[in-house]
């Protein structure tokens, strides 16, 4: 049996996998409720105004960090719809259409819309900043202060590596962005939400990677996976290595495997 038959055997279980996925979340869509992402979102941009921003009740909650709950007391107006719309328009960030036509027919983009979340346009500003965008990185790196995220480091470390001008950036990005959460007085609140949001997925059971089967045996596993990818370039796997638990929409960071490496730059 060889090994282009096994490829193409595996690539084709994976689409029609994703088909069949895509197919169930379209459906969705005309069945029952969409944007309880979006809805925290909007009610975030609320509370950091009102007050009570990190105490929800339930297993979901405001888990980014305070200076972006201010982002959406301006998106709000836009609602659900237009949102959507944003994710959409994001894929043309992308500057290549075999891979915004691949984005846009995969189950995790449509998840991210169907949920209204934000790794679409994670995974936009990840694209760029691999190829070795300034406006890129600067955009990923932003993000990964604003709502961190473990998968997210691997592409982080590999930013500083590859591009020693943000050696010098992301310390200051650090700093400014330090004293933006101390301005806002939430920063501890927002430090122990975070240490619970792993209990949250699990016990929501929307985590769909190795840590719902071994459970934590897959952090060091991860950690470790994570490192040999990062330095062999395949910052896609290793995002996904990196999480300790997996949503389906953060399977759209394994589309950076299709980004091309040549116009990735040192």
């Amino acid at each position: 049996m060889s090994m282009r038959f096994l490829t193409r055997a595996g690539l084709a279980a994976l689409w029609t996998a994703n088909f069949v996925l895509l197919s169930i979340t379209i459906v969705g869509f005309f069945v029952s409720d969409v944007g309880y992402d979006w809805l925290i979102l909007r009610e975030a941009g609320e509370r950091v105004i009102s007050g009570g921003l990190y105490e929800w009740e339930g297993i979901y909650a405001w888990s980014y960090s305070p200076p972006l709950a201010y982002v959406f007391t301006v998106l709000a107006p836009i609602g659900y719809a237009g949102w959507s719309v944003l994710h959409a328009a994001a894929l043309l960030a992308l500057r290549d259409g075999r891979l915004a036509l691949i984005t846009a027919l995969s189950w995790p983009f449509w998840v991210d819309i169907y949920n209204g979340n934000t790794m679409t346009f994670v995974f936009v500003a990840a694209v760029a900043a691999f190829r070795g965008s300034a406006i890129g990185s600067g955009a990923y790196l932003a993000l990964a202060l604003l709502m961190p995220r473990p998968l997210m480091l691997p592409l982080l470390v590999w930013i500083l590596w590859k591009q020693p001008r943000w050696r010098l950036y992301f310390p200051a990005m650090v700093a400014v962005f330090a004293v933006l959460v101390l301005v806002t007085g939430q920063g501890h609140a927002w430090f122990d939400t975070l240490t619970a949001v792993g209990d949250a997925v699990a016990v929501s059971s929307r985590d769909i990677g190795p840590s719902a089967v071994i459970g934590i045996w897959w952090i060091p596993i991860g950690a470790v996976l994570a490192v040999v990818l990062t330095y062999l370039g395949r910052v896609g796997l290793a995002s996904m290595a990196a999480s300790p638990y997996w949503l389906p929409q953060y399977l759209l960071m394994t589309l950076l495997e299709l980004v091309d490496r040549d116009r990735a730059r040192d």
